[in-house]
């Protein structure tokens, strides 16, 4: 592309790259990070890091609070390091709602009386061992809770009628 020229593609070998990582210290090859100069150079970092990012929390925190006192909204990179009560003050957004009190009337189809339901549910417990009763309208014909089966009439004077009654004879399987 750029004319014949080719520069063959550097490969360092084994040995060197090993030997860069060591030092000559007293007769002894030694890890370059555990030589005085690679210790200091380790703990020089840490400590750096360490100092830059306590200084962004701090700065950004004096900052952000001059902000407000001033009547601005903190700046998105440092908004965070204040409490949501220090922003309520510039920024409507962070502010807790203002506590309402209406006279709720419910619509029509809500509320005791709604769907045919009785205007109160049973007692839990009757220490007279009676079966629970609804105030008002008696239930409807079959609906006592005295009753399991809740159909109003007993099982024996059950008739199918019509299409489904059951076919005649016993059943197949019962014929092998």
């Amino acid at each position: 592309m750029f004319g014949k020229t080719r520069i063959p593609p550097y490969v360092p070998s084994a040995d060197k790259l090993v030997r860069r990582q060591y030092v000559e210290e007293n007769g002894h090859l030694v890890w370059f990070w555990y030589t005085r100069t690679g210790v200091i150079v380790k703990w020089s970092l840490f400590l750096g890091i360490t100092l830059l990012l306590g200084l962004y929390l701090v700065l950004g925190r004096m900052h952000a609070k001059k902000r407000v006192n001033k009547g601005l909204k903190p700046m998105a990179y440092h908004s965070w390091l204040l409490s949501r009560q220090e922003k309520a003050g510039v920024d409507p957004r962070y502010a807790w709602p203002q506590a309402s009190y209406t006279n709720y009337q419910p619509g029509p189809g809500y509320g005791p009386n709604a769907y045919g339901m009785h205007a109160m549910p049973p007692p839990v417990y009757d220490p007279n061992n009676r079966p629970p009763m609804y105030e008002g309208a008696p239930p409807p014909m079959g609906g006592s809770k005295v009753d399991p089966m809740q159909a109003g009439f007993a099982p024996a004077q059950q008739q199918p009628a019509g299409d489904y009654a059951p076919p005649p004879g016993p059943p197949p399987s019962a014929q092998r």
